[in-house]
């Protein structure tokens, strides 16, 4: 592991800041390009990514504080120390996509169409950022006896399921996939609504080989939020799509 990449005298390089940034300006600049493709203004790209960037990392800390709240409470001035990782993905979704679709309503866009846009570029930032969380060596997996196994976990040298790179590698193949839908004919949101359901079964699997919090049983938190996305998202494209086969039927 290599939490710090370089250090210049006090000044520190973390992997886990360096590469979160990095997710954040290649999902940016893949989003500006599709924008651009639709005639939607690239400066209006650039505000938005700011505005659903600090956002969603604001809401990822809370997200994550609250989940940890039972050290949290003790230590109450590691809340703001993000150089160490402890960020909730599902937290950062939840105010980044408030924020997003009221900026987009602010501007009179449309925030469904924009989720299309978004949508490729999302696991695509998110696989970036999960290689910074292998660096920084938080998120690992159960420990395991298998060639599979790596020393993942800071600080820990026995060899455990590699969950950063799993996430990675289906974070990767997801952006492959939604990237080459992005044309689509559906609804406007389509791609955005599907993107949420293939990625929460993708962080369910991944889940389960995760060393992270249980809700109920063998359930993890992160698995009950997934399991409501799914559901959520699932719903409202049969709606949709019902709606557009009865209107179909009835202009004929």
């Amino acid at each position: 592991m290599h939490p710090i990449l370089w250090q210049i005298g006090p000044l520190k390089i973390y992997a886990y800041g360096l590469f979160l940034a990095a997710a954040f300006a290649v999902g940016t600049y893949l989003t500006a390009k599709n924008a651009k493709q639709h005639g939607i203004a690239v400066d209006f790209i650039l505000d938005l990514a700011l505005a659903v960037c600090a956002a969603a990392l604001i809401g990822a800390r809370i997200g994550f504080v609250l989940l940890e709240w039972h050290y949290y409470r003790l230590h109450p001035v590691d809340i703001l120390r993000l150089s160490q990782g402890g960020l909730s993905f599902h937290g950062g979704l939840i105010l980044g996509v408030v924020v997003g679709v009221w900026y987009c309503r602010r501007k009179e866009y449309n925030p469904w169409r924009m989720a299309d846009i978004v949508a490729p570029a999302v696991p695509l930032g998110t696989a970036v950022a999960r290689i910074g969380c292998l660096l920084n060596g938080c998120c690992y997996g159960y420990l395991i006896d298998s060639p599979l196994g790596l020393p993942v976990a800071l600080g820990d040298p026995r060899p455990r399921h590699p969950t950063q790179i799993y996430a990675a590698v289906l974070n990767f193949l997801l952006f492959v996939y939604l990237y080459r839908r992005r044309d689509h004919r559906r609804f406007p949101g389509y791609l955005g609504l599907t993107y949420l359901i293939l990625y929460s079964v993708l962080r369910t699997i991944v889940e389960v080989f995760r060393e992270s919090q249980l809700l109920l049983g063998p359930i993890k938190v992160a698995q009950a939020f997934s399991f409501i996305v799914i559901i959520g998202a699932g719903l409202t494209i049969y709606l949709v799509e019902g709606k557009r086969r009865a209107k179909g039927a009835f202009s004929e």
